[in-house]
């Protein structure tokens, strides 16, 4: 059995019989991979807090024939997770990402700007407590790194560009916007004027940061979107990415359900 080295984020981690751990890990190289760390409740040498979620880890494993669970042999710790265990909000984001990647992607595929993408995100909410746009800003891009971005851009039927302010339209079933001739045979909903705009905004970059008042030091805090005073953006977004995802991709993320209790959204 070859022993191979990688980089990776430890996406989930579960009890196997009395000392054995299974652990869920996207790797830089290899994509997801399940891997057993044989007597990791015991070994305080080499697997103390290392096997934990969220934290990056150079490990060392060996594979059979290329399938199946590999066995670690070696881990150590490249940036922990300290930091995401303030409060419960972090803890439920980090959640949330990590299950995303574990439930969209396939085993042995390898993916380096999820990778990064991931990392990024992992390594920013230790510092900065997430708002739901952030949230969403990162799910968009997650998608797109996964090739299942909603088109924000085209009509889905015709391929007509879309100005900001005819982008009304939206069909779940097709995946993206509708103009607004094609909307008249094809279902969809319609939405708020800038909604979707504001979310193909989102999928090109990350909201900037607010200005700061009175000297006060804002840091990544971002520019709430049109209407988002009074939830209007918040809840036609939600509507618009919970039909998407459920549609297209099929997935129900339990995290999920969590944030939207804590984030009340």
């Amino acid at each position: 059995m070859p022993l191979h080295k990688d980089d990776g984020i430890v996406l989930s981690k579960r009890a196997y019989g009395e000392s054995d751990r299974i652990v869920r890990i996207f790797t830089l190289t290899s994509g997801k991979i399940g891997a057993i760390a044989k007597g990791a409740s015991k070994s305080q040498k080499r697997f103390m807090n290392t096997l934990e979620p969220f934290n990056h880890i150079a490990i060392e494993y060996f594979e059979k024939y290329g399938k199946g669970m590999v066995r670690i042999e070696n881990a150590h710790v490249v940036e922990a997770n300290a930091g995401i265990e303030k409060t419960l909000k972090k803890v439920c984001t980090a959640s949330f990402f990590t299950e995303f990647v574990d439930r969209l992607t396939k085993e042995r595929e390898k993916n380096t700007s999820l990778f990064y993408l991931l990392k990024e995100v992992l390594t920013r909410i230790k510092d900065v407590e997430f708002d739901y746009h952030n949230i969403l800003s990162y799910e968009l891009d997650m998608l797109e790194c996964l090739g299942y971005m909603p088109n924000f851009s085209a009509c889905v039927y015709c391929g007509k560009t879309m100005m900001n302010e005819d982008r009304l339209y939206f069909s779940s079933e097709r995946g993206g916007i509708l103009c607004p001739r094609c909307s008249r045979f094809i279902p969809h909903k319609a939405y708020p004027g800038e909604v979707i705009a504001t979310l193909a905004g989102l999928k090109n970059g990350h909201p900037r940061p607010v200005p700061a008042i009175d000297g006060e030091e804002t840091g990544d805090r971002p520019i709430a979107p049109h209407g988002a005073g009074n939830g209007v953006f918040e809840k036609n977004a939600r509507e618009i990415m919970e039909g998407f995802v459920s549609f297209h991709l099929d997935v129900e993320f339990k995290s999920y359900r969590v944030l939207k209790s804590l984030f009340q959204f």
